[in-house]
């Protein structure tokens, strides 16, 4: 068994705490745990590398639109190919960078593997035993799939593998209606594609205030189709291998029928806790999985936190 003063199962936001730990303990003896790229799911899948593919698509509709001040521009061609190309070696270089500097760190002790509770403050890492005083639990979370018919037979990509795509989608189905789905379809259609936004709510981003949500549906409105207070209740594959979508509209009953060349599910993310075995470990989760914290995200186990993804 290895013992540790602090040990962050995690590599992205807890990282922060980490550097804070090591500052005003410069003796200490860590141990970051990461099964994924390091770098958290906000660098590797999340909100810097859409970030990243806004900034194009932003840039072609600056470019449509300069026109009416007066600048008369063209755009020639959209290679799909390397926006991507562009977006994985931005976040390809902060990986690797993170990397060396866990894999090089004189206070850090790295374990690229999976990890889970075998006792409290006690993990296994692979075939060694890890335990600690004190443990910060950031491992992040997972799409959310909503159980449609055929969904599964039909295929699908989500936020987590969008990022890997190769081949341009010319039309593309979106099922959900949050920010992820905003993001994105601002995005594909800027790029080229026909984006059809299915949500099962009656606003369009329902997290948002509703004056918000309002301009929001009506600006991205002008190059994408979104449909609210609509579920999907059935997918398949058409004979010339295109996806086909059946949703229902809530209040009338009334079918939607769309077809596309792709499905993107963007109904949101679900708690990854469970790999932790965290009842092994003394911790409690609610009903949906997600790590029950304080104020202070303090799990209920003392000196164990709880942040970013995995308290929900």
């Amino acid at each position: 068994m290895k013992n540790y003063d602090l040990i962050s199962v995690g590599s992205g936001s807890a990282m922060a705490i980490v550097e804070a730990f090591i500052q005003e303990n410069p003796k200490a003896k860590i141990a970051v745990i990461e099964k994924d790229a390091p770098g958290g799911i906000c660098l590797t899948r999340g909100c810097i590398p859409s970030k990243l593919l806004l900034y194009p698509a932003e840039l072609v509709r600056t470019i449509e639109k300069a026109k009416t001040f007066g600048i008369n521009s063209e755009i020639k061609n959209i290679d799909f190919k390397a926006v991507m190309d562009r977006m994985r070696n931005i976040i390809q270089k902060d990986i690797n960078n993170i990397r060396e500097g866990l894999t090089q760190s004189k206070h850090v002790d790295f374990y690229p593997e999976p990890a889970e509770f075998t006792a409290p403050y006690t993990l296994k890492v692979g075939k060694e035993t890890l335990k600690a005083k004190m443990l910060i639990l950031g491992v992040g979370s997972k799409p959310f799939i909503p159980p449609i018919k055929g969904l599964e037979e039909t295929g699908y990509l989500t936020s987590d593998t969008i990022l890997n795509i190769i081949q341009f989608p010319k039309s593309i189905v979106i099922v959900g209606a949050g920010y992820i789905a905003a993001e994105y379809g601002h995005f594909l259609s800027a790029m080229g594609a026909k984006v059809t936004i299915i949500g099962d709510m009656p606003q369009f981003i329902p997290s948002e205030e509703p004056e918000i949500s309002a301009v929001a549906q009506k600006k991205l409105g002008e190059y994408v189709t979104i449909y609210t207070n609509h579920r999907v209740q059935e997918t398949k594959l058409t004979s010339d291998d295109k996806k086909h979508v059946v949703a229902v509209n809530l209040e009338t009953k009334k079918k939607l029928e769309v077809t596309a060349d792709e499905i993107f599910v963007a109904t949101g993310r679900k708690s990854l806790s469970d790999v932790l075995r965290p009842e092994k470990g003394g911790i409690k989760t609610d009903s949906r999985g997600w790590i029950v914290v304080n104020e202070y995200l303090e799990t209920s186990q003392p000196n164990v936190w709880a942040l970013g993804d995995a308290n929900g």
